[in-house]
């Protein structure tokens, strides 16, 4: 019988090698204290929360009640990209942050919810169109629906009549 988890984790597959005890919340790493991070979505939705500076910014915010887009929490896929508008986050626990953003998108704000960590108070614009992360459209601003919609989890879109 092979070992299939360890093969891969020697192969090098991206979900394997995810630390995901770094994901233990409050006390996981950083600098402690809590910011003000404020969520910006679709139809001038806005939600403040306090956030750890340990804690990454999805984490915190789906605690807090948020439906934020993500799928693999682990800086690989890019579905929980948005844009840091004001303040900064520290993204140093993606292996390869250059594997799903380039360093222009970078430079613009972008950044990977799952694995960004508050350093300040920050404002940060939410998507709800999973064509950014695949790199088939321009950002389209803050887009995603962040309380109160039935969510298709395939798509992310909203239900009108939700």
């Amino acid at each position: 019988v092979t070992d299939w988890s360890s093969a891969r984790a020697e192969s090098g597959m991206c979900r394997d090698v995810i630390d995901l005890d770094r994901r233990a919340g409050p006390g996981a790493g950083g600098s402690g204290g809590t910011v003000r991070v404020t969520f910006l979505g679709a139809e001038d939705q806005s939600v403040t929360i306090e956030c750890p500076k340990d804690e990454y910014l999805l984490d915190a915010a789906i605690e807090q009640g948020l439906e934020l887009p993500f799928s693999c929490r682990g800086g690989i896929c890019g579905a929980c990209v948005g844009r840091v508008a004001s303040g900064s986050v520290d993204q140093s626990d993606v292996a390869d942050l250059s594997f799903t953003l380039e360093d222009e998108q970078v430079e613009a704000g972008m950044a990977l919810l799952c694995m960004s960590r508050p350093l300040e108070d920050a404002t940060i614009e939410t998507q709800s169109d999973w064509g950014y992360s695949l790199g088939v459209k321009e950002w389209q601003g803050a887009s995603g629906y962040l309380q109160g919609k039935e969510v298709d989890p395939l798509s992310n879109e909203a239900d009108a009549s939700g």
